[in-house]
């Protein structure tokens, strides 16, 4: 049977001390994604105050138009930084979970029998471990973090989608149960395959 997705649940001891860091994260994770989101909010008062009467003839209010394009640059640049600190933050966070979670997996062996290590090849032990840990270590900064990033996302573009206009917002995220089934169908395919 191939392992479940709930063992990965069994790292949160390992996590448990740097709840601090992670909260952080959390946070900066939460202002970058908001960060993100602020152009679409700028952007429309650019279309509907600045290029439509631009087209109608109307000069351009240049004050106007630096006061929005500043903030946008602004919005970009705050959003990069977040997420700059959120990536380094969850990435040393990772990093030592991995060296925790080495150092307990290094002890354990030390208290193994030597019958265990009869049948085993160390050096084959040791590069796995080093090997396992590092892929947990990836999957901890690179894809959990993404994956976290996409469902906040998910979550704010459909709370701003809902306050311009519901309507609109039901007709647009209809289609996300069924991709969310057809992901967790292929993903078992995968895993059996």
């Amino acid at each position: 049977t191939p392992p479940s997705t709930w063992t990965l649940l069994r790292l949160w001891r390992f996590a448990r001390p740097y709840n601090a860091q992670l909260l952080l994260g959390f946070l900066l994770t939460l202002a970058a994604t908001a960060a993100t989101l602020v152009p679409p909010y700028l952007t429309m008062p650019l279309m509907d105050e600045v290029l439509i009467p631009y087209q109608r003839g109307v000069p351009i209010d240049r004050d106007l138009v630096t006061l929005y394009l500043g903030g946008l640059l602004g919005a970009a640049m705050l959003a990069w930084v977040l997420s700059w600190a959120r990536t380094w933050i969850l990435a040393l966070v990772s990093e030592r979970i991995g060296a925790d979670l080495r150092t307990t997996t290094y002890e354990h062996l030390l208290k193994l029998s030597l019958e265990y290590f009869g049948g085993k090849r160390t050096g084959d032990l040791m590069a796995r471990i080093g090997s396992e840990t590092d892929r947990i270590c990836v999957f901890l900064s690179l894809h959990l973090l993404d994956f976290a990033t996409d469902v906040l996302m998910i979550g704010m573009t459909a709370a701003i989608l809902f306050s311009i206009d519901p309507g609109l917002a039901l007709v647009t995220l209809l289609p996300l149960p069924f991709i969310a089934w057809m992901i967790h169908l292929v993903r078992d395919r995968l895993r059996h395959g």
